[in-house]
């Protein structure tokens, strides 16, 4: 008999359209709108070749050659920072004024120096280097003059180089994606729509709420059983819906979440389950409309998404600086902040309290709403 009524529970839901698209397709769209907002984050950061102009008089001076091979070995992120053209005095002046180039340098016999028509951060960036190479060259020649046995030594070898004393070494467990944040909390608020199947089914199994509720409440078969099967099929509709929409961000919105799959499926799961058990309590505790209970559960997803910092990173800081109870309790702010540990951080420890405290949310909600259907009684039908 369970099968029975969890089979057809599922066929009439699954022909809910209204539902299905707050669900479904609500969540895809809003991820549309994330993928152009946020596609250019990750390319904030990344610095782009500069390319510069190199002017050799006359003949080839002595240091040119060392000029551009130091030039050539200098990379950021393992790519060549510099893209050093040769031109002609003339031709390198009409490259700068068409702002092709950042700048050229004019190497001669005794000097090297450096034009620019505009001070942004590529000038300083070739600036620095033209400064530090002449400082290296000033000092090499000095050592040769006052002491030439320490040019053998091994302490010639680090004058001109650029020492990184802060070494991260696998510091995150992923490559690091600033727009994948943004989908973390989208997630997130995706988990709590399964509020509305739940408020659908308890507006479809109270008497005294709809007319389903009458003709279940007169069956002669057990409540409880009722109450499993329609919870079973909204679980199963719903726990499909949220693994599609994981599967669409990430395979065509790009969306990096990590290699953590399977915690990542878990914790899902586990905020499935409190959505859902979260709505049949909202259905059974709230004697309004139905219209009305799918409102104010809008309205709490939408503070709860909020106050996770899907708006705006800074709330949730606020949030746990001034009122951390407020995120620990937050299932909005559970998910995403889980997804964020399972996708940075290498130990994961700090994870598992994000389970448990989603896990302690689903059995009270869980537990309130059993309690409340065995109180439940009617006078007449």
């Amino acid at each position: 008999m369970f099968w029975h009524l969890y089979h057809y529970r599922l066929k009439i839901q699954s022909k809910n359209n209204v539902l299905l698209f707050w669900s479904l397709a609500f969540p895809l769209l809003l991820g549309l709108f994330f993928t152009a907002a946020f596609s250019n984050l990750d390319k904030l950061d990344a610095v782009e070749k500069i390319p510069v102009g190199i002017v050799i008089e006359n003949k080839t001076p002595p240091n040119a050659d060392l000029f551009l091979e130091t030039m050539n070995q200098v990379k950021s992120n393992d790519e060549k920072m510099f893209t050093p053209i040769s031109f002609s005095k003339e031709n390198a002046e009409k490259e700068l004024l068409a702002n092709n180039i950042a700048g050229y340098y004019t190497i001669s016999d005794e000097s090297i120096s450096l034009t620019v028509n505009q001070q942004t951060i590529q000038q300083n960036v070739l600036d620095s280097f033209m400064n530090q190479f002449l400082q290296s060259k000033t000092t090499l020649i000095t050592l040769q003059k006052e002491d030439p046995a320490l040019l053998a030594s091994s302490i010639t070898k680090k004058i001109g180089q650029t020492t990184n004393y802060i070494s991260v070494k696998k510091a995150t467990a992923s490559k690091g994606s600033s727009k994948s944040f943004y989908f973390f909390t989208l997630i997130g608020m995706s988990c709590m729509f399964g509020m509305f199947w739940g408020i659908s089914n308890a507006n479809d199994e109270q008497a005294n709420q709809s007319a389903n509720g009458i003709r279940l409440s007169m069956t002669p078969k057990n409540k409880l059983l009722i109450v499993l099967s329609n919870l079973a099929s909204s679980f199963t509709l719903f726990i499909l819906e949220l693994f599609f929409i994981l599967g669409f961000c990430h395979f065509v919105y790009n969306v990096d979440f990590g290699d953590r799959w399977l915690l990542i499926l878990l914790i899902c799961t586990i905020t499935a389950i409190v959505a859902l058990s979260l709505g049949v309590l909202f259905g059974n505790v709230l004697k309004v409309p139905l219209n009305q209970k799918i409102s104010l559960a809008v309205t709490f997803q939408m503070t709860c998404s909020f106050l996770a910092g899907m708006m705006s990173p800074d709330i949730k800081l606020l949030v746990n600086q001034h009122a951390p109870w407020l995120n620990a309790i937050n299932p909005v702010n559970l998910v995403s902040e889980a997804l964020y540990k399972l996708y940075y951080y290498q130990n994961i420890d700090s994870f598992y309290p994000n389970l448990l405290n989603l896990g302690a949310l689903a059995l009270i909600f869980i537990t309130a709403s059993v309690l409340y259907e065995r109180r439940v009684q009617y006078v007449s039908l």
